[in-house]
């Protein structure tokens, strides 16, 4: 699955072994697993551990 931010001010973090995106009035949580890429097209916020855990996972499927 490609990950695709595309709403202004979201933020993608890590929760546990998970990604956590959150907006404006919704939050939700992926397996870093089943994410094969992550697509940001507006001003969003990430996290370091968020770009960590994309590296480790790509690095040890």
């Amino acid at each position: 699955m490609q990950l695709v931010i595309n709403t202004y001010g979201a933020y993608l973090k890590k929760s546990g072994e998970c990604f956590v995106i959150k907006n404006e009035d919704k939050v939700s949580e992926v397996s870093p697993r089943k994410v094969e890429s992550i697509m940001i097209t507006t001003s969003a916020y990430l996290s370091t551990d968020a770009i960590k855990l994309a590296m480790v996972i790509r690095a040890y499927p």
